[in-house]
């Protein structure tokens, strides 16, 4: 089947559906405080919260109608539900709402991260989202994004009856799975008491930067027996929620590549531009070029697939603006279905686009492509399916940010224009990329807003938290259909952030491209 046919009929299951929502779980659970999340205080105190009539109408076939963090517009308490099903990858909401897309792009950036935690493709799942309340809800930009994620990986793992229905989150779910915030806390948990919450889950990043703020807020919730929680992540948020953690399978990892091949590859080229260079151009690419070498001689190979690197930069000094032999790989890749091979070619493909640098940095992800010769195969249409599911995993994060920030960086035209593209292995390695870039800005827009020393420790827990998340999203792919080798490579190229924001779309790419055949041996 043609990409073109594919495609139509994918994008129509998914904008085909109507607003609705189901309730979820059976039975609430105990709140339990792990070594990595902070309890302020703890209190048995229970609250008794009105369900209002005029539940979800989708709700046939759910026995109970389950309430998980009420919501507090204009001082009436609304009750959010959440759940999913098999399906296309389509997000309905229904609720008293008036807040553009706020909802629906919250719902979106909740599919998105929770089935990255679930290990499953999020076209595999439609997701459903219920906001009911007394009265129309007048908010902006997302919203209730962190519930919606545990609720939908709840639903996604068979564990609603674990849900706890007395509890509210305040923070924003970055799109690598860490909680952000600049609000006020201390003002929410004095208006969550007044509506008979006693239990609060905040951001880390909030304790760190609102100072006396927090304090505040944690003087108060001592004497009106709240119990404030601190957390860092999605995974703390979720085993806090229901008790149970999430999954963390763990799958067989051996790549049968030679990573020394990038490099040799880079020498190549490097030694016949060498030979028609000037003597200045010589002369700096000399200097560059005794670096790769001593990296070489080390085996630190895997430092010549991040930019910047010296042979990179050695190759772009003496560089005269001709062709870079990278096509080929990329062909042969998509000849052969192997996996491995297709996304070291996708990157390749990806950074031929992009400036100078990346340019010549594709040499080494070329190299490397075509020196594979074993590991999981895929089919034509499971390559297509990974390649869709990167797209709409894109667009939806797309949505979110924007709607989030108030930008229109998130760019949904240049995603679809791109979708458009016939070159497969060129998408794999431009929705990958895109989302590590969308992550990192995200990020980035959360802590401007900070001052620098607060910056300093909310950039410290990003990272510590991706150094430990990374490799276990690694091992889940591992477990379902086979590890990511550029997530392989730029998990061991030093753990700087720029590496382990790439790494994570890879590992989701590679996770779900769908239809393997296992591993040929050489």
């Amino acid at each position: 089947m043609k990409k073109s046919i594919l495609l139509i009929i994918l994008v129509a299951l998914v904008v085909v559906g109507a607003v609705g929502g189901f309730l979820i779980g059976q039975k609430s659970s105990a709140v339990m405080s792990t070594s990595d999340v902070t309890a302020v205080t703890e209190t048995s105190t229970s609250s008794t919260v009105e369900v209002y009539a005029g539940d979800p109408p989708a709700s046939v076939g759910n026995s109970e109608d389950y309430l998980i963090n009420p919501v507090f517009p204009a001082h009436t308490i609304a009750s959010q539900y959440g759940y999913v099903t098999l399906g296309n990858g389509r997000v309905f909401i229904g609720s008293l709402y008036n807040s553009g897309n706020g909802y629906l792009a919250g719902a979106k950036g909740a599919a998105v991260v929770a089935s990255m935690f679930a290990g499953q493709p999020l076209s595999s799942y439609d997701y459903y989202l219920y906001i009911t309340a007394p009265s129309t809800i007048n908010v902006g930009g997302a919203v209730k994004t962190d519930s919606a994620t545990v609720m939908f990986l709840a639903s996604m793992l068979g564990q609603e009856s674990y849900l706890n229905k007395s509890m509210y989150f305040l923070g924003d779910v970055g799109l690598e799975g860490y909680m952000y915030s600049t609000g006020v806390v201390y003002q929410r948990i004095v208006q969550l008491n007044q509506g008979g919450i006693y239990y609060l889950v905040v951001p880390k990043m909030m304790a760190l930067a609102e100072g006396q703020n927090y304090q505040m807020a944690q003087e108060y919730a001592k004497a009106h027996n709240e119990t404030l929680y601190t957390v860092c992540d999605i995974p703390q948020i979720y085993q806090i929620e229901t008790s149970q953690g999430l999954p963390n399978p763990h799958g067989y990892i051996d790549f049968q590549a030679n990573l020394s091949s990038g490099y040799n590859y880079m020498l190549e080229v490097y030694k016949s531009l060498y030979s028609h260079a000037n003597s200045t151009a010589k002369e700096k690419a000399s200097s560059y070029f005794s670096e790769a070498q001593k990296l070489a001689n080390e085996g630190q190979y895997y430092q010549f697939y991040l930019p910047d690197n010296p042979m990179t930069l050695a190759i772009e000094a003496v560089y005269n603006g001709t062709s870079l032999p990278i096509d080929q790989a990329a062909l042969k890749a998509q000849e052969s279905g192997n996996l491995w091979a297709i996304e070291t070619a996708a990157e390749a493909e990806y950074l031929y686009h992009g400036n100078m640098t990346d340019k010549i940095d594709s040499l080494a992800w070329a190299g490397l492509s075509e020196s594979i010769s074993a590991g999981p195969t895929i089919t034509s249409y499971g390559l297509y399916q990974g390649v869709y599911n990167g797209f709409l995993v894109d667009m939806y994060a797309a949505e979110y940010y924007d709607a989030v920030t108030g930008s229109q960086y998130g760019n949904v035209t240049l995603l679809t224009n791109v979708m458009k593209n016939p070159n497969l292995v060129y998408d794999y390695g431009f929705f990958a990329n895109y989302y590590a870039k969308l992550a990192m800005n995200f990020s980035e827009y959360f802590l401007k807003q900070l001052n620098s020393t607060s910056k300093n420790l909310v950039e410290t827990s990003i990272q510590k938290y991706m150094e430990n998340e990374v490799p276990l999203l690694e091992d889940q792919a591992a477990y379902y259909d086979g590890p990511s080798l550029v997530a392989y490579i730029f998990m061991n190229a030093g753990n700087s952030t720029y590496a382990l924001y790439h790494a994570m779309p890879f590992i989701r790419m590679s996770e779900n491209t769908e239809e393997l055949t296992w591993y040929n041996s050489v």
